[in-house]
């Protein structure tokens, strides 16, 4: 037996609003040339705390060009999935995860926020995915009750040459005694849905990831002085090697569940960067402070969650920062809770830059 959920899958400026949160079109956006923020003194990196139960990522292979399953691992309790693929089978191709009850008694599956979104350009399915989930996480739902051998699906219809890309959180429970439940997901590709997505065979790899990660989220506090003027901290850059300016706790290793070897997930991909930024103002005067997220190793469109407020912004690459919030503090300084992840499709690192300038 099997429940299948398709989701309508929004626009990449249609309405994303929750209680209390807006969704800024990319039309507000103010792009300035990077070079007009340097120098900028790097930030002194925070330690992160790796928080929240396991994440599957899904990347691999990116461009499936058969039917087929991408990933397939088991988890137990509350998870997070992240996928990203593009459709190169030369007609439409059903993208799905697929969660499976395979005990003897019947569990009960959540989810706590799904984005999930199909583009002809990844960065833009991957943005649209991310405000989606980041906007929907108000209220645990229930999407199924599976009995033994049953499967919940999680799909998009796919169009040739086009990405699905999806970040969904789950919690598996049993029905009795309501305990943390094992469920096995798979990711995978199909025409016509298969009766028990456990007996579809896995692809081959490619040069991408695909794996299971300790934890799904990052937590930890970042600390800007407006003493010292325009300053920087890369989230999301490389795990590792000459391009790696990674912060303490930032990466996990993983494994990698088809073929028992290990994986890094360089990026971060759908992990969740939750920071209590903590503005202090060492100065008697009111200050304005401007913060900018410049994309220096690519491009792409992103998504940032400031506040009460969900923003997203235009295309942007290396060349050049999105301003995407400006504020005031008053010599008490401020506490900002703000929340990132890169989103599929675009490059990081998101470097962020922050400057202070006299209020008027």
């Amino acid at each position: 037996m099997k429940k299948t959920k398709c989701l309508l899958l929004v626009g990449l400026l249609g309405t994303l609003l929750c209680s209390g949160s807006v969704a800024a079109s990319a039309d507000e956006a103010e792009l300035v040339p990077i070079e007009s923020l340097k120098p900028a003194v790097p930030m002194v990196k925070p330690v992160l705390t790796g928080t929240g139960g396991p994440l599957i990522l899904s990347d691999s292979p990116e461009s499936p060009k058969t039917e087929g399953a991408y990933y397939r691992d088991s988890v137990t309790g509350s998870f997070r999935v992240f996928w990203h693929h593009q459709n190169m089978t030369g007609e439409p191709l059903t993208v799905a995860v697929a969660v499976t009850n395979e005990s003897d008694e019947p569990v009960m599956l959540f989810s706590n926020g799904i984005g999930l979104a199909t583009d002809y350009y990844p960065d833009v399915a991957g943005q649209t995915a991310l405000a989606g989930f980041m906007n929907n996480r108000a209220a645990q739902k229930k999407e199924a009750i599976l009995q033994p051998g049953e499967s919940y699906y999680l799909t998009a219809l796919t169009e040739h040459t086009h990405t699905a890309s999806g970040i969904a959180n789950f919690s598996a429970y049993t029905q009795k005694g309501h305990k943390d439940a094992t469920v096995t997901v798979t990711t995978l590709g199909y025409k016509e849905q298969p009766a028990n997505p456990i007996d579809v065979p896995i692809l081959p790899k490619d040069m991408h990831v695909r794996g299971t990660f300790p934890h799904m989220d990052r937590t930890g506090t970042l600390e800007y002085n407006t003493s010292d003027g325009n300053s920087l901290i890369r989230i999301s850059s490389a795990a590792s090697g000459p391009w790696s300016d990674s912060m303490p706790g930032e990466y996990e290793e993983g494994w990698n569940a088809i073929d028992g070897g290990s994986a890094i997930n360089n990026g971060n991909y759908g992990v969740m960067y939750r920071l209590n930024v903590a503005i202090h103002n060492e100065t008697d005067a009111k200050r304005v402070i401007s913060v900018y997220d410049n994309p220096s190793g690519g491009a792409g469109h992103y998504v940032i969650g400031w506040g009460k407020y969900l923003l997203q912004s235009p295309y942007v690459n290396y060349q050049n920062a999105w301003k995407f919030t400006e504020f005031t503090v008053n010599k008490k300084g401020k506490t900002v809770a703000a929340e990132l992840s890169l989103t599929g499709g675009a490059a990081g690192p998101q470097t962020l830059y922050f400057t202070n300038g006299d209020a008027k």
